[in-house]
């Protein structure tokens, strides 16, 4: 389907002056576009598709990080999150490219994190409750404690662990000492050049190596228990089998502790390094009927900063329709390390719980972020009305927003002044319950709440893991 400036323009005013569904996340019709927004062509996304024109179930290309501009601006980290997105979601092989032979599921047992290769024409996902990883990991359940959300319509959250085949070949080199030990994750392209020397001296190439090392994490929701999971970025996968022993404790099935389920996408950790930014960025996405966004702020056309109202009406994944926000993000139920088993929190049951978005677009709901938001929702805007005109899934995906530091400086806490984009970013299916002021610090977390270090490969809490095997 061609699509003009004429009809973008006329879409963006039918999406945007239409009577609002608040499951549709909030994109305002007198949003300041394009001046001074993150604004994106249908020109520009073209050239993102690999056939050049705009098509449902197109295949994306990967965003070249290594071509990544260096005199770039907020917009350019926003565009590349969000071609990545579309690339790892993109169909490919049966399945998405997250499924295909570029990606590794990272599985976890007692000797820690095993890459997994997705062989061509053969998926293989086993995805868990957090709660079930290694300490050194991810502590207990969701990052920064063990706990666990249940969905509206009943399903537990599994997440899974990936990463791109630059990124574990980086990893291996690093483990058997072919690159040191110091050296950043490959953000030139002369430290990328390294990684493909060696993978090719194991007989492997790397296609996609101007993607530059990726790592993701996902949460799922057993697809039978959505509306429609048409809308949904699906997969098939294994998940843990649970019986509900009684409201306060789900255990595992000893005789099948497993069980094959088709799962919807419901967000994405998308983290990579780009030309000069060792300390990688750092970007969220969600599925636009997960939450209600809190009270934010944002830009009009006319130059006056404008307060969006809290609104719960509409059908919500972790939000009752009309649900308050007293109460809400208090967590029923964790993990129990040891066995992996659902256990309800002290006085609680197991069961459902209103989630809201604390931080939308991550930062905080404060007039002074209403620069920051603008951007993001105008870049939503409009992917979401090209895709949405060929009827493509990925169209109902989010960006929430990403973070990254001015200079490429590794960040040495949530606070670091050097510091870019969406300081206080979460995603409420991964940091549902810890997207508030942790006690005795200053500032929410963050992503470099958890991810501060004073090395680029100490950011991720993956680095350095099993190796590949080598000849």
């Amino acid at each position: 389907m061609r699509i003009t400036h004429r009809l973008l323009a006329a879409a963006i005013a039918a999406f945007t002056l239409a009577p609002a569904q608040a499951q549709v996340r909030a994109f305002p019709a007198n949003l300041q576009y394009p001046n001074g927004a993150c604004s994106l062509s249908p020109k520009e996304l073209s050239h993102w598709f690999a056939s050049g024109s705009i098509a449902k179930g197109g295949l994306v290309t990967f965003a070249n990080s290594v071509a990544f501009p260096q005199q770039n601006t907020t917009c350019d980290f926003y565009k590349w999150a969000h071609q990545m997105f579309l690339w790892i979601s993109s169909p490919a092989a049966g399945g998405i490219v997250l499924e295909s032979p570029t990606f590794f599921d990272i599985n976890f047992d007692n000797s820690g994190g095993h890459y997994i290769p997705n062989a061509a024409g053969v998926v293989r996902h086993s995805f868990a409750v957090r709660g079930t990883k290694p300490q050194s990991i991810q502590p207990g359940g969701q990052a920064g404690g063990g706990d666990t959300v249940l969905s509206m319509n009943g399903s537990l959250v599994y997440f899974g662990v990936h990463a791109n085949d630059v990124y574990a070949w980086f990893n291996t080199a690093v483990s058997n000492k072919a690159i040191p030990a110091t050296a950043p994750f490959p953000n030139t392209q002369a430290g990328l050049a390294s990684v493909v020397s060696y993978a090719s001296s194991q007989g492997t190439s790397l296609p996609d190596a101007n993607a530059l090392g990726l790592e993701l994490k996902t949460a799922w929701v057993d697809a039978a228990t959505v509306p429609n999971a048409a809308d949904y970025v699906t997969i098939d996968a294994t998940v843990p089998n649970y019986v509900k022993t009684s409201s306060t404790l789900w255990t595992i099935n000893k005789q099948s502790p497993t069980v094959a389920k088709t799962l919807a996408l419901v967000g994405i950790h998308i983290v990579g390094a780009v030309q000069g930014h060792p300390e990688m960025v750092w970007a969220t996405f969600e599925h636009r009927n997960n939450a209600p966004d809190n009270s934010f702020y944002f830009n009009t056309l006319f130059g006056s900063t404008v307060q969006v109202p809290y609104n719960s009406t509409g059908t919500w994944s972790f939000m009752a329709s009309g649900g308050s926000q007293s109460g809400a993000l208090v967590p029923q139920m964790t993990i129990d390390p040891a066995t992996g088993n659902v256990v309800a929190t002290n006085g609680n049951s197991i069961r459902q719980n209103n989630v809201y978005r604390v931080n939308p677009w991550g930062n905080a709901p404060t007039a002074a972020s209403a620069g920051n938001n603008s951007q993001l929702i105008s870049l939503n805007l409009d992917i979401d009305v090209m895709l949405g005109l060929v009827g493509d899934v990925r169209g109902n995906y989010t960006q929430v927003g990403a973070v990254w530091t001015s200079d490429g400086s590794i960040p040495s806490g949530p606070t670091s002044p050097a510091l870019r984009g969406s300081l206080l970013l979460a995603n409420t299916t991964m940091e549902t319950y810890h997207q508030v002021v942790i006690p005795n610090k200053s500032a929410s977390m963050g992503c470099f709440g958890c991810h501060s270090s004073t090395t680029s490969t100490g950011t991720s809490h993956l680095f350095p893991i099993n190796p590949l095997p080598t000849k």
